[in-house]
């Protein structure tokens, strides 16, 4: 292959990983910007003046112990698992990005190699 194919796929792979690491960022805007928002699933407390009763008791029960329950695994599970998917894709794509600046050493070496030869 020639250097210049080694160096349009090193723009590119150099690319992949700013757009993750783009990702990775607005992720973690938008993760801090969900917490931030939990305690409106509680909201508003249920009071003698705003609703009683058993579905207002069982209405409160399914909030705390179910929809918070489930807001809590997004937030800790589910987007920890995405940043664990972009970490390990950003590594595989630093491995690659380091093996074609090899290759491109490589072959510019040889180049120059051939230069120095054929004078």
């Amino acid at each position: 292959m020639s250097l210049a194919y080694y160096y349009a796929l090193l723009r590119e792979k150099q690319e992949q990983l700013r757009r993750l690491q783009a990702c990775s960022n607005q992720l973690h805007l938008h993760q801090q910007e969900f917490i931030e928002y939990e305690s409106n699933i509680t909201q508003p407390t249920l009071s003698s003046k705003t609703w009683q009763g058993v579905l207002a008791t069982k209405f409160d029960q399914t909030r705390h112990e179910q929809m918070l329950t489930k807001y809590r695994e997004l937030d800790g599970q589910q987007f920890n698992s995405v940043y664990t998917v972009i970490a390990e894709k950003m590594s595989s794509l630093q491995s690659e990005i380091s093996a074609i600046k090899e290759i491109i050493r490589s072959l510019e070496a040889a180049r120059a190699a051939e230069r120095a030869k054929s004078k």
